[in-house]
């Protein structure tokens, strides 16, 4: 019954959170060999164009400027222009905020301060809804199209973003992901339409976004674009001026003309790449995005399942203390870590085949007590049956020897 009551207050108060979700990725070093072969090859509207070299915030913005303008005129859909983390800090960084804004086809997009912190304290936005906060970019001086970037993925298996839950930090006012914004353009949504959760999925257009009972939708990287990038944009300091260079494709560069590349991008979302926004170089938000928008375009999202948890955690520990009350120690130890192996394995292949998140961390809780504590107790429980039996026979020794000496010493006739 302790063993019950502990494991069902580490659930019910959740105690693990830091651990939530980390099981699902151990059989992720077994895949880094060859990674590409457990990714779906897939085609879809979006496009991102990595932003290389080491540069400025200024100057990322003024190559986005360059770029948002010749997007637009290849006939791109909606380009989504990651802003450096809080709002433009010089006169000559918001100018070129506002001449981005210009070309009607450009989507802010606003990074929460919880998001380019260490990870662990990264994660704890998907945690807590207070922290589900963001300032806008011009602190409410003009309206314009920007969204947060909530969707971040840390070397892992998932990845999770929040579709609408977060507010303006001094209006409270709702923020989508900019993924949906961008959506809405890709649909030809006007930027006022409303874009509320209905029964627990966010429907835009002909696609709905499942969102889970916390708020967050879940993905996992599972989709590998052939193409994902058709141009690179850097600048070059000796020539002082912006360059942009046609994508490898199969290891050798493109001869077509700039003008046909920007071509490419019509009809699509396109997603600037710039590594110096973020803390980490690897993953990117276009291969972070790609995911997202892979899983919209596919159908393909997680379904979280918490349902089975009190059933499995009071059979676990029915079963392991009738099995420990009728075997051996060391066969419950061996039953407990069979369990824990077979219960990993089981929510892994549930995510892989079925596309179902059972994280089984709470589970183990009573895996590891029952098999740990059980033994020690039972153990010590035999060692104290065992001395009172030796006891009793020590007393039943003394007691005979006590009758036989007195037998010997009695009257002799």
């Amino acid at each position: 019954m302790l063993i019950f009551a502990i494991s069902m207050g580490f659930w019910s108060f959740r105690a693990l959170r830091s651990l939530e979700l980390k099981t699902l990725s151990l059989s992720l070093p077994f895949r880094q060999s060859s990674p590409l072969r457990y990714f779906r090859e897939v085609e879809m509207p979006f496009l991102s164009i990595p932003v290389y070299g080491q540069i400025s915030e200024e100057m990322y913005l003024e190559i986005a400027r360059d770029a948002v303008h010749h997007l637009k005129k290849g006939g791109a859909k909606a380009v989504i222009v990651p802003l450096p983390l809080g709002s433009p800090s010089t006169m000559k960084a918001q100018k070129t905020v506002e001449e981005i804004l210009k070309d009607s086809i450009a989507i802010l997009g606003a990074l929460n301060p919880i998001t380019s912190t260490y990870s662990p304290y990264g994660d704890r936005r998907f945690d807590r809804r207070s922290l589900w906060w963001v300032e806008h970019p011009f602190h409410n001086q003009r309206r314009m199209p920007w969204g947060v970037m909530s969707a971040q993925n840390e070397f892992s298996r998932l990845v999770r973003f929040i579709p609408s839950g977060f507010r303006e930090g001094r209006t409270g006012k709702p923020v989508p992901d900019v993924a949906i914004l961008a959506l809405r353009r890709y649909f030809d949504l006007p930027d006022d339409a409303d874009i509320q959760p209905y029964a627990s999925r966010l429907q835009i257009g002909s696609l709905a976004i499942p969102i889970a009972k916390d708020g967050i939708s879940y993905l996992r990287n599972a989709f590998w674009q052939k193409t994902q990038s058709v141009i690179v944009a850097t600048f070059e300091q000796l020539s002082d001026s912006i360059r942009y260079y046609p994508e490898w494709s199969s290891g050798k560069p493109s001869d077509e003309p700039l003008e046909k590349i920007w071509a490419k991008h019509q009809g699509k979302i396109v997603m600037l790449d710039w590594y110096g926004i973020r803390q980490y170089q690897f993953p990117g938000y276009g291969w972070t995005y790609m995911q997202v928008f892979g899983s919209v375009f596919q159908r393909s999202f997680l379904t979280v399942h918490h349902e089975w948890n009190v059933l499995l955690i009071t059979t676990l520990v029915i079963l392991l203390s009738v099995f420990s009350y009728a075997m051996r120690n060391s066969l419950t130890v061996l039953l407990s870590l069979a369990l824990i192996v077979a219960t990993i394995a089981v929510s892994i292949w549930l995510i892989d085949a079925h596309n179902v998140i059972f994280d089984p961390i709470y589970i183990l809780v009573p895996i590891l007590l029952c098999g740990f504590i059980i033994p020690i107790v039972k153990t010590s429980g035999e060692k104290k049956i065992a001395e009172a039996i030796i006891k009793s026979l020590e007393e039943e020794n003394r007691r005979l020897l006590e009758l036989q000496r007195r037998s010997t010493q009695g009257p002799h006739f």
